[in-house]
């Protein structure tokens, strides 16, 4: 029983300040409009600072919105230790429609299938519960994740107060048991 404990301790190493190097998510609403699947990997831990980049995903397989696809790509900065964690965070919102016929009146678009990008900064809170004997940790987050973009063709700006919920789990490539 000691000893399952004491290699529990050694494989959670940074994993009990929510340091874990590896982040997967569902987020409800935040820089996608519905949803996105994420993952984050951390690029910087010092003390009470980490920074992560962040790729997700979300496809609207129903009305009109049918054949869009959304990928946010960003870079989050928590600050705090242990469990509770400040959030500041941006986010790039690729917007890829393959509707035929789209791309004139609604905005402007760089690529064929037509590409709009929108733009998501986030505030919010973390939470990284304790870490299991693998030193994977349950993760939640909240935050408020406005969109905004820029129409060319009515040179309006376009934004949307819009907020997130995340929930997922974090975990080390060495923190496999048995190892």
């Amino acid at each position: 029983m000691l000893a399952t404990c004491a290699q529990a301790q050694r494989l959670a190493v940074g994993a009990d300040k929510g340091t874990n190097t590896h982040v997967m998510y569902l987020e409800i609403g935040g820089a996608g409009y519905y949803y996105t699947v994420n993952y984050e990997r951390i690029l910087l831990h010092k003390n009470k600072f980490a920074m992560f980049a962040r790729i997700g995903f979300e496809y609207i397989p129903f009305g009109g919105a049918d054949k869009l696809i959304h990928f946010p790509i960003g870079a989050n900065v928590t600050f705090g230790e242990k469990k509770h964690r400040m959030e500041a965070g941006f986010a790039a919102l690729f917007r890829m429609n393959f509707d035929p016929g789209v791309g004139f009146g609604e905005g402007f678009y760089l690529t064929e299938p037509p590409t709009r990008i929108f733009l998501a900064p986030s505030a919010g809170y973390r939470f990284h519960a304790k870490p299991n004997e693998w030193g994977e940790t349950f993760f939640l987050r909240v935050t408020f994740t406005p969109i905004i973009g820029m129409d060319v063709f009515d040179s309006k700006p376009y934004f949307l107060p819009h907020a997130g919920i995340s929930i997922g789990r974090t975990w080390n490539n060495q923190n496999r048991k048995g190892r």
